[in-house]
This record gives structure tokens, sequence and C-alpha cells, in this order.
């Protein structure tokens, strides 16, 4: 798929993400999923629109970096990563009250997402010019 298809593709899932992020009780009812708690809310963003959204930041920007399996599968993890974080953390503006569970998820998300990049920049280094 070239660049500007996957620019679409990435709009078009960025703009599906923003949506659910926004409205998490469309999504609960949808789902039959609960929403009474504020974390529970806080999931149902995190959860739904933050993976659309790392799938977009996916879309947006890893593919035209590298080809290699695991680097892509590193790479999958880290935008997943971050958009989960992304959409946790807008449920903290929006919704409030995190309970302590919450922040456990936020920082392990975070260290995958640093741990994803780390991996990617050191699988897609060219290796050094005298390794055999």
């Amino acid at each position: 798929m070239g660049r500007p298809a996957r620019l679409i593709v990435a709009a078009l899932l960025a703009a599906a993400a923003l949506w659910m992020i926004s409205h998490p009780l469309s999504i609960a009812e949808l789902l039959g999923r609960p929403h009474e708690t504020h974390s529970q809310r806080i999931n149902l963003r995190a959860t739904w629109g933050g993976t659309v959204l790392g799938l977009a930041l996916f879309a947006a920007w890893f593919p035209g970096f590298a080809t290699q399996g695991r680097v892509l599968g590193a790479g999958l993890l880290g935008a997943l990563m971050a958009g989960i974080a992304i959409a946790r953390v807008a449920g903290f503006a929006l919704d409030g009250q995190p309970d302590k569970l919450q922040w456990v998820w936020l920082v392990a998300e975070i260290a995958l997402f640093i741990g994803a990049a780390i991996a990617v920049r050191k699988m897609g280094s060219p290796a050094p010019s005298g390794a055999t």
C-alpha cells in the first residue's frame, strides 16, 4: 500500500478513534459493557478508542520504515501502547478519579511503548561494518 493510501486509512482510523474516545457511553451501549464507574469509562476509552488510535499511528508512520517481521511486530506493539496510553490520559482528564490500577496500566503502557521504541531502533539499525 502506497503512502497516500496509508495516510487516508490512518486518517479514517484516527477519526474513528477520536469518536470512540469521546463517546465511551455509546461504545458501552453498543458492546454491552459496564460504564457506571470512572475507571470503567476510562477503560472503554483506552481499550477501544486507544487501540484504534494505535492502529492509526502504525498505519501513518511505521510501515514506511521497515519490512522485517520482528521490527514490524515491535512497531505495532509500540504504536498500540502509545494509542492506548493517549486515550487513557484523555480518560483521566475527561472522567477524573482514576483508581490505582489505572495508574499501573498507564505506567505499563508507557514502559511497553519505550521498550518497543528501543527494540525498533536496535533491530532497524544497520549492522556495524565490522560485523560478520
